[in-house]
């Protein structure tokens, strides 16, 4: 398996059961080669997309569907959208259903990825999706304009199966008061091992009062962002013996901070990290809450920000909204000019507005957020009326410009999964339950079993 597929996305049972057929892995196996089937007959009659009403995603697809089929009125989308009720519970019951069928070679043309619901590993691994390539190189796209690591996340030998559409990337900020305060020294954080060594002294020093992170969800994907290739799809198999799978657990289990289930709000955080409670944030939406978190630490000093590098220095994104397509679909050209879209330019302009949540693939669409919806907007505080005494923000194009650079940075990219999530699997460990040692023999073994199915 690539450096770039590390990980998954979550599949629910009904698919897991669709996709239990796989021959024996082991470490000393080969490689399983990524197979993609012939494309069945082209009639290119239609094109149909599904997808729920729940979360950003329906707001990005609702000015797809109508935008496009104003511009192809001869050959339009046919949606299906499924009302969720604001109901994630739904909405996952929902998107099972809608796997079932893709796997059973049917459903929609377009399988649409929000970070849950698939697992992308396997379903690659099942032939599911179609080779898209051929039509982007018929047609000489040009990709230059995009980030080009991202992108490669969704190419598995030669073939790209995935096109990913949006993206996120571990990014932290703080004071530079705050560092002084606690020495730590963001130099030696240029790899995956010199952030735990940093963080190792904070934690032993019982004279430090600020939490390393404001947030304790900030370091809960640690194994994703240092790119341990503890699973291997290709052999089936996962190896927890890597000595920084143990350090990161045994930071996360020592860290205060808000718990998992807190956000770290921009204007919260940027308040935190002033008085002392924190050193590091990580605010979310990682878009929009960077001008209304780090930025408004520049009201009352310096603000710093670095990302969490991988081990080779690297680093690696998360893949939060792709598209691919059905690979026995007979819709192949129709749905390789509905993707086309999705990544202009146009489209883009279009939907400028949602682009708050997460980085796009399209450099110029991250540029223009900047500039039509950040740099002139008079208080972009949350919320307006705030308890902190932080009502002015000074928005600077030199730390937008730094924030950019670190996406030309982007080695990699993954596909998170709920099953296969590190620090998930050793909850008896964080709990206290069981010893590392046991915990990790269970969490492999639990696994090993899962990589098989």
């Amino acid at each position: 398996m690539k450096k770039t597929h590390v990980q998954c996305l979550c599949l629910p049972l009904a698919c897991l059961v669709a996709l239990s057929a796989c021959a024996p892995g082991g470490a000393d196996a080969e490689p399983r080669p990524i197979e993609v089937p012939p494309p069945v007959k082209q009639t290119n009659t239609e094109l149909n997309i599904w997808y729920t009403d729940f979360g950003m995603m329906s707001n990005f697809l609702d000015v797809a569907v109508n935008q496009y089929n104003q511009l192809h009125p001869d050959n339009p989308v046919t949606a299906e959208k499924f009302f969720a009720d604001n109901s994630a519970e739904s909405h996952d019951e929902a998107t099972q259903q809608m796997l079932t069928e893709v796997m059973a070679g049917e459903g929609p043309d377009l399988i649409f990825f929000d970070g849950s619901g698939m697992d992308i590993e396997k379903m690659i691994r099942r032939g599911v999706f179609a080779d898209m390539e051929p039509y982007f190189e018929t047609d000489s796209f040009d990709w230059s304009g995009y980030n080009q690591a991202v992108m490669d996340a969704g190419v598995w030998d030669g073939h790209r199966l995935v096109i990913p559409l949006q993206y996120n990337f571990p990014m932290l900020y703080t004071s530079q008061t705050a560092l002084d305060e606690t020495g730590f020294n963001i130099e030696n954080c240029d790899t995956f091992n010199g952030l735990l060594n940093e963080i190792e002294a904070m934690q032993a020093d019982p004279s430090q009062t600020r939490e390393v992170f404001r947030a304790k969800f900030t370091f809960y994907d640690f194994a994703h962002y240092a790119d341990i290739p503890y699973l291997d799809y290709d052999r089936q198999k996962a190896d927890l013996s890597f000595s920084e799978l143990e350090r990161g657990a045994e930071i996360f289990k020592n860290l205060g901070g808000l718990e998992l289930g807190s956000i770290d709000y921009g204007i919260d955080s940027a308040a935190d990290v002033r008085d002392g409670i924190a050193l590091w944030t990580c605010p979310f939406p990682p878009v929009d809450a960077f001008y209304t978190g780090p930025e408004v630490i520049n009201a009352f000093d310096d603000m710093v920000m670095m990302p969490i590098r991988d081990m080779d220095g690297g680093i690696q994104a998360e893949v939060t909204w792709a598209v691919a397509v059905r690979n026995n679909s007979p819709n192949l050209q129709n749905a390789y000019e509905f993707i086309k879209y999705l990544l202009s330019e146009e489209y883009h302009t279009e939907t400028l507005g949602y682009r708050w949540q997460y980085y796009s693939v399209l450099d110029a669409a991250n540029e223009a957020y900047f500039q039509d919806y950040v740099f002139n907007r008079a208080a972009p505080l949350v919320p307006p009326e705030n308890s902190y005494g932080l009502d002015t923000v000074d928005v600077r194009q030199e730390d937008f410009d730094e924030l950019m650079d670190y996406t030309r940075q982007i080695t990699g990219a993954y596909y998170n999964c709920t099953e296969t999530i590190f620090l998930r699997n050793m909850r008896n460990y964080i709990s206290g339950e069981a010893s590392y040692e046991e915990a990790a023999q269970a969490a492999e073994r639990q696994l090993n079993i899962y990589l098989s199915e």
